[in-house]
Parts: C-alpha cells; sequence; structure tokens
C-alpha cells in the first residue's frame, strides 16, 4: 500500500479574501515554499502560472533548498479579464487560442520546473444565464484546447479539476462524470483529473465515490484536500465538516492503489497559515493511517452484502480505539 505524498498549493499561504475582506496579502512565491517547507512533512507544492510571475531559474534554487517538488504547476485564467465569459470554451477562436497559450505557458513552466503534471481549472468556462452559452461549442472548443495541448506534450499530464459552480453560476465542467466523458472524448493517456473534495461536495457527489470512478477509469492523477458544508467552496481544512467522509475518501483511494499526490487545497482566512498547514496534515494522517488499519475484509463483506449496520459496527469499534 502506497504511503501518503503530501503537498501543498502556494496560495494555502496568502491571498485568502472574501467579498468584504483581505485577509492575507499574498507574499512572493518564494516566501509562500519557505513557509510551506517550515512542516517538513510537506514534499510538493503547487504554483500557479501566469498569476504568480515565476521566475525560473530563483525557484528552481529555492526548491532545491528546501527540498521541495513541484507537484503540479496550475493553468488559471480567471484573473485576466480577457477571459471574463470564458476561456478554452469560447467560440471565438481568438480567446480560445489565448486560453489554450496559457496552459502551454503553464506547461513549459512545468517543464523547467522539473514537473511532470498541468493541473487545468476552467474557472471562467461556463454560463450565468439562460441563452447565454453555446453548450455544444463550449463543449467542442474546451475539447480541442486540451487535446492541442495534451498533444503537443506527450509526456507532461494535464489533470482537469471540475467544479459545478463559482466564479460562474454554471461550470462547463461540473462533475466528475462530465470530466470522465471530456477525458475519454479527447482519449489521450496523459488526460485526467484532478479529484477536490470540496468540489465533489458542492457537485453532490461521495466524494470516495468520485475517486473511485476516476481511478476506475485509469484517469485519477491528482488530489486536492479541503472541506465545505456543500454550499460553497470555503476550502475549509480538511476534515473539519465531512471527518468520516474523508476516511471512507482515503479507505477507497487506497484500495484503489493510488499513489499520486495528496495536496492541501485550503484557505485558512481567519487561520494563520502555518498552524492551519500542521493542524491539517495531523488530522490527515490520522486518518490515513486509520484507513489502513480497517478491516478490508470485514468491510469488502458488509459492503457486498449491503449490510451497513456491520461497516458501521466495525468503523465504531475501530474509531473509538
Amino acid at each position: 500500500m502506497a504511503e501518503a505524498k503530501w503537498g501543498a498549493g502556494s496560495w494555502v499561504i496568502g491571498g485568502h479574501r472574501d467579498r468584504f475582506v483581505d485577509y492575507h496579502e499574498s507574499p512572493a512565491l518564494e516566501t509562500k515554499l519557505r513557509r510551506l517547507a517550515k512542516d517538513k512533512r510537506i514534499k510538493g507544492v503547487e504554483v500557479i502560472c501566469p498569476y504568480e510571475n515565476i521566475d525560473v531559474p530563483v525557484i528552481r534554487e529555492v526548491l532545491k533548498e528546501l527540498d521541495l517538488k513541484v507537484m503540479a504547476v496550475l493553468a488559471s485564467g480567471i484573473n485576466d479579464f480577457a477571459f471574463k465569459t470564458g476561456g478554452i470554451s469560447r467560440g471565438s477562436e481568438s480567446v480560445r487560442l489565448k486560453a489554450t497559450q496559457q496552459i502551454v505557458e503553464a506547461a513549459e513552466t512545468a517543464l523547467a520546473l522539473d514537473c511532470d503534471m498541468v493541473n487545468v481549472w476552467p474557472g471562467q468556462d461556463g454560463y450565468d444565464y439562460a441563452f447565454q452559452s453555446d453548450y455544444w461549442v463550449a463543449w467542442d472548443s474546451m475539447r480541442t484546447s486540451i487535446r492541442e495541448a495534451a498533444t503537443a506534450y506527450p509526456n507532461l499530464k494535464f489533470a482537469l479539476e471540475y467544479k459545478p459552480y463559482e466564479p460562474r453560476a454554471a461550470s462547463a465542467l461540473p462533475s466528475v462524470y462530465s470530466a470522465l466523458l471530456l477525458c475519454q472524448d479527447i482519449g489521450l493517456d496523459n488526460v485526467g483529473i484532478t479529484l477536490d473534495f470540496g468540489h465533489a461536495l458542492l457537485a453532490n457527489e461521495s466524494p470516495a465515490q468520485a475517486a473511485v470512478m476516476a481511478a476506475g477509469y485509469g484517469r485519477l492523477m491528482h488530489v486536492h484536500l479541503n472541506d465545505n458544508h456543500g454550499r460553497f467552496d470555503d476550502d475549509f481544512l480538511p476534515a473539519t465538516a465531512h471527518i468520516i467522509e474523508t476516511l471512507e475518501f482515503f479507505w477507497h483511494l487506497q484500495r484503489a492503489g493510488y499513489d499520486g499526490w495528496l495536496s492541501l487545497d485550503m484557505s485558512p482566512a481567519r487561520e494563520v497559515p502555518e498552524d492551519a498547514v500542521r493542524w491539517s496534515l495531523d488530522a490527515l494522517e490520522v486518518l490515513y493511517e486509520k484507513a489502513r488499519t480497517l478491516d478490508r475484509a470485514v468491510l469488502e463483506s458488509a459492503i457486498e452484502h449491503g449490510d451497513s449496520i456491520a461497516a458501521w459496527d466495525h468503523l465504531l469499534k475501530q474509531l473509538m480505539k
């Protein structure tokens, strides 16, 4: 069974705000990395391109000094006003190509940082009103954009991060099933899925079931850990609202043989970020190990027979130890 590989997004350290208050300023990327590396359990980091203005030679030296690896480069056009009504899903070829170029830039940055993954979150791709989107054109444009990038960089993985809404009222890639369809539609082995625990909750999915489906089709490439109450993408500390679901999530990841990164994707707005990282890893390590010690034969038998009481009898005994 694979050992857990813990990482975090650079944004965990700063840039936290809501519509009313800026809680933490966003420091320079080098500062973010140094603050994350204070917890020696963090071995991987995610960075955002082009938002963080990454100076590759400088960051390479910092990564070497801190013994950190870049897990993924996040291609995110949500901060670019040019994509306010969509990027890679736009019917306008000039806009679509500009958005695709940001994925290409992320891919080049990944290669320069010895990273093998580009995380694609099409946050501005979607719609807010009826009669605002040509749904098939949006799908076809998104499919074309991802295929072009993944074909151009066959040695990189392109992990699609789905989300049902926000910042748009409805997203063009809203669920694990839409992400799977897009992967299968594109038909390239280097296109897969980033399973964000909180996004699955927002999509009214079981995060464990979503992970199983993505893994079952060989498309689970990356995992983001956080939590929320199912209404908004709060990016709470993991396991603070859905502790049992997090345990189930880990159990199924282990059962599926997932050996990729487990990355903190949270916004500790009212907490000290370093304290939030420390607590999150403390909690997640306990849950990951607890998932490992659950009796697989007992649970698989209970699941096979649809016996929820037998499953929860075992869970209760293990949780009370």
